[in-house]
């Protein structure tokens, strides 16, 4: 089976995604970072996402739309609770719901993709049982 140029292009960013999200959770770890642990939990469940995204755009998995855009709403969610986490305040607020949407938006566009793109080379269908 061919992979489209999408497919790999999307396997590549998540696989990025997965990449920042876990190397900021090693700064933690090292103690180069003191963030709420709550943050750190965020991150390490958006990489696993972004993770998991990343390999089935790369192997036509079906449930990566799935991956996908859970990879969006753990990070969309992340990104809204770092006000509360980080007190950041009123200026960060409407930044912080921009990113958001924007994440999200990306997330369910690349779901969306990923079905539309599997179910016409075939992969998401469900095999037959004997």
């Amino acid at each position: 089976m061919r992979r489209s140029r999408g497919r790999v292009a999307l396997a590549v960013v998540f696989a990025l995604l997965a990449l920042n999200a876990w190397a900021e959770v090693a700064l933690v770890l090292l103690g180069d970072s003191d963030e709420p642990v709550a943050l750190t939990v965020l991150k390490t469940l958006g990489g696993l996402a972004g993770a998991m995204a990343s390999w089935g755009a790369w192997a036509g998995a079906r449930w990566a739309p799935t991956a996908a855009a859970g990879y969006g709403l753990l990070t969309a969610g992340m990104l809204v609770a770092l006000d509360p986490l980080l007190d950041l305040g009123p200026d960060a607020r409407a930044g912080l719901w921009t990113g958001a949407a924007a994440v999200l938006g990306f997330a369910l566009w690349a779901a969306w993709y990923l079905r539309r793109k599997f179910r016409r080379d075939g992969v998401a269908r469900p095999r037959a049982t004997d």
